[in-house]
């Protein structure tokens, strides 16, 4: 009993501090970014796709070495792995072209909006994702969301309005002058 009791104190303890290390990690990574996309200095800006190429080869590299790892840090095996999941699977390494491109196209569309927005409009506007995934997921898959995520859903909806009126109305012209076609098409410049 007194074993179960512990497990679920750490488990909760758990879920708490892995949500505390995500919201520390998306705030500062959201801060950083757009700190340096636009920090004024001498010389050229780096290139958003160049960082998110940087960023996907990294990760790249991690989930070699988590599969290194996971098979006892064998090359045999860790070649053998590749080769199945990937290269003798064309059709399943195909399907996966067409997200990982949008998730590209995203990423650099990140970079943009945060030269563009200050960080409190872009991470209330950015967390859209969750009310349009949830509306998806209710439309078109048929799923059934309880009464605390649909509260929750409006609670966030409510908060990206309060800000978007909050940014329509500021007076400061470094935030308004950037209207929401800039941000998503920029060839429109």
């Amino acid at each position: 009993m007194f074993q179960r009791t512990h497990d679920s104190t750490f488990i909760s303890r758990l879920k708490y501090m892995s949500l505390g290390v995500l919201v520390l990690q998306t705030t500062s990574l959201v801060l950083t970014m757009r700190y340096s996309r636009t920090l004024q200095g001498e010389g050229p800006r780096y290139l958003a796709s160049s960082a998110v190429v940087l960023a996907e080869l990294l990760k790249i590299l991690i989930c070699l070495l988590l599969v290194f790892y996971d098979h006892s840090f064998s090359f045999c095996v860790l070649n053998r792995v590749l080769k199945e999941e990937i290269l003798n699977k064309p059709m399943e390494t195909l399907k996966l072209a067409i997200p990982s491109g949008i998730y590209t196209l995203q990423n650099n569309l990140l970079y943009i909006a945060l030269s563009n927005l200050d960080a409190a409009t872009y991470q209330v506007t950015y967390q859209l994702k969750i009310l349009t995934t949830a509306l998806f997921s209710v439309s078109m898959l048929g799923k059934r969301l309880g009464l605390y995520q649909w509260l929750s859903l409006l609670i966030l909806m409510t908060g990206i309005a309060l800000v978007q009126v909050t940014r329509l109305n500021t007076p400061d012209k470094s935030i308004t002058h950037h209207s929401c076609l800039h941000v998503f098409c920029p060839i429109s410049r």
